[in-house]
């Protein structure tokens, strides 16, 4: 048996946490390509930061395989579907029987996604309970990813999807779908909805409010994916630049509220609130929809005992140095000069992390991985109560609690 990690596959694509790798053919002929996991982390869509955090790649990989595993099984809806969290959902629904229709095709044949497995041997993947140790590398099916081309319009440089669309399938469908349960400090709904008042209306949910609390049901909002900076789309552009027909992309986001749901609930029974997440989609060859990308703590919003695990807590760190206040500037140049590689306009690198903020940000993603996939890969891992002690403790001295 040869071992995964004696192997050499070209990076494909390097992005901000994680490598792309490949390409393989797994059994059935299936082409694939691997997720290789880094410790390495991004903020404010700089990309890789200075610092690595030990054992954050692993902690990732693990909730993904976990949760793909689990979504994948038509058994997975079949018990949520009895759930409490299952009722309130439906409860909050609001468009029509489309919804619990869907519901019940998830309970017939689970959801379907790009997940082959975990890899610590080749040439196969695994399943992740055949695994004993942590591992940081995913096999998934080849998606393909077709950037726009950035063109000038009356001298303004802006994206052509017409190659995106036109991408040869499974492709990447260019959206990025945001599901929000509630609005916690730092929410950029807030600001979405202060510029315009009638923005909720606009994208399907004038009967939800904005305030304390929480929703049954997730408003759904759609963002750009493969642009320099995410930018939010009316439904009307959403549908032009995914290339689906707009029955899909309502399948689409209804699809994002059942995983919602159900994400929600696992969050739930590991004493931890889902205040909001994103994720991806692709369509294959058939026109039929697929899971894709990542899906861990990374793309959401957890909060335990109102304190949320995530990088926000560096952020705030951030937000206080004289990096930030020129990445601002960069980002309003480029901006201004309708420039999309606003990059170029800041003058800072970031400094790296104080050792006690980045110890805790490792063991925050070991303490997620152990709750969250319900197995203890990490012995010497925090208790989730004691990363939750840690982060006030980092927030206040950076005068923020």
């Amino acid at each position: 048996m040869t071992r995964f990690e004696d192997s050499s596959y070209p990076v494909l694509y390097r992005g901000s946490v994680k490598d792309l790798r490949g390409p393989v053919e797994f059994s059935k002929s299936v082409p694939g390509v691997i997720f290789d996991y880094s410790d390495a982390y991004s903020v404010f869509d700089w990309g890789r930061m200075p610092d690595l955090l030990p054992h954050k790649g692993e902690s990732l990989a693990l909730i993904a395989a976990s949760w793909f595993e689990k979504l994948e099984l038509a058994e997975t809806w079949k018990d949520f579907s009895r759930s409490p969290a299952a009722t309130q959902l439906r409860k909050g629904n609001r468009f029509g029987a489309t919804f619990n229709e869907l519901g019940e095709d998830l309970q017939r044949t689970g959801l379907r996604t790009h997940y082959l497995g975990v890899l610590k041997d080749l040439p196969e993947p695994l399943a992740l309970s055949a695994i004993q140790t942590p591992v940081r590398h995913l096999a998934v099916r080849a998606v393909n990813v077709v950037r726009p081309e950035m063109s000038l319009v009356l001298g303004r440089q802006i994206p052509d999807y017409l190659p995106t669309r036109s991408a040869k399938p499974p492709r990447l469908v260019p959206l990025e779908v945001v599901f929000r349960f509630s609005c916690p400090p730092g929410s950029s709904l807030f600001d979405r909805v202060s510029r315009d008042p009638n923005y909720l209306a606009s994208i399907g949910f004038g009967e939800w409010k904005m305030g304390e609390g929480s929703w049954d049901f997730p408003i759904l909002e759609m963002f750009t994916k493969l642009e320099s900076m995410d930018r939010s789309l009316s439904l009307t552009e959403a549908v032009a630049i995914s290339g689906l027909p707009a029955a899909q992309v309502q399948r689409l986001l209804l699809s994002t509220a059942w995983v919602a749901g159900w994400l929600r609930s696992v969050c739930q029974k590991a004493g931890v609130e889902l205040a909001d997440g994103k994720l991806e989609w692709g369509v294959d060859e058939h026109g039929s929809l697929i899971l894709v990308d990542a899906i861990g703590p990374d793309e959401l919003r957890l909060l335990k005992d109102g304190v949320q695990l995530s990088k926000e807590f560096l952020r705030i760190h951030y937000r206080q140095t004289s990096w930030y206040a020129a990445l601002s500037r960069g980002r309003e140049q480029g901006k201004a000069q309708g420039v999309s590689e606003w990059k170029k306009f800041v003058t800072e690198q970031p400094p790296a992390l104080p050792p006690t903020q980045k110890e805790l940000a490792s063991q925050l993603y070991r303490a997620l991985a152990n709750e969250l996939t319900g197995r203890r890969w990490f012995e010497n891992a925090w208790s989730l109560q004691k990363v939750v002690d840690g982060i006030r403790q980092a927030l206040a001295s950076e005068g923020r609690e």
